[in-house]
């Protein structure tokens, strides 16, 4: 499986909500496993970190630093920042010998501009690094909600990934093909979009350690699987971790 691309999925969603709104900083691991989206590559389980601070306007949402406008605490706010963004796969990790002769979709970074308003933010990001020079646009939602001593938070995203963006992900070149003697055939993509759903529950074990599982799918549009190099158009993950709050 793509260890970069789900590193990419999973800190997405893990961290578009802060894990303990109260807390200025927190620290963390969280094991995720998932299932593959590329072909001919194994499902994996990997560790990741989960930093974050949160202060009135300066933010770390590993992987993205911002500045919002107003204070964290208010209804609606707007903010400004950088993402690290590794939307991409390691042909390497591939058990198909074609596939790995194909190019590494290397991580970019991207500038962002978000507005908030209650439990829905809307987002816009374009790379700035010319890794592949392409945006996204993304409306998502999620409430946390008390159940007992968990805090349950579902969660959903709509997103909009443009067609250089989504030829970066899913394309194949013309010589990458020809370095494949035609086995892989070239393929450009269009603008794709993905839909993303999911819940976590946090359980807190004392005043500053918390415990979190939860489960994301995203699903792509179909047309992701005329790429030559795509096996699924959908990923669903599993996670557990632990969280120190400061």
């Amino acid at each position: 499986m793509d260890t970069v691309f789900m590193k990419k999925v999973c800190l997405t969603l893990l961290l578009a909500i802060p894990v303990i709104a109260q807390a200025d900083t927190n620290l963390g691991i969280i094991a995720v496993k998932s299932e593959p989206l590329y072909k001919d590559m194994d499902s994996e389980s990997t560790f990741l970190p989960n930093v974050g601070y949160e202060g009135e306007h300066f933010f770390l949402r590993l992987p993205e630093i911002g500045y919002r406008f107003l204070p964290k605490q208010s209804t609606q706010n707007m903010s400004v920042g950088l993402s690290y963004e590794s939307t991409g796969f390691d042909p390497d990790d591939s058990n198909n010998a074609n596939i790995r002769q194909l190019d590494d979709r290397d991580a970019g970074i991207m500038a962002f501009a978000s507005y908030q308003l209650g439990p829905v933010t809307t987002k816009i990001a374009q790379d700035v690094s010319g890794e592949h020079d392409g945006y996204y646009a993304q409306i998502s939602a999620g409430y946390p909600i008390a159940a007992g001593a968990w805090t349950v938070i579902p969660s959903i995203a709509y997103r909009y990934i443009d067609s250089k963006m989504s030829n970066h992900l899913f394309g194949v070149s013309q010589a990458e093909s020809a370095r494949t003697g035609g086995a892989i055939n070239a393929y450009d993509t269009d603008a794709i979009s993905s839909v993303r759903y999911g819940v976590r529950g946090i359980y807190p074990i004392s005043k500053s350690l918390s415990l979190m599982l939860g489960i994301n799918h995203t699903q792509f549009d179909k047309d992701i699987l005329k790429s030559p190099i795509v096996e699924d158009n959908a990923i669903t993950s599993v996670l557990a971790g632990v969280n120190l709050a400061f």
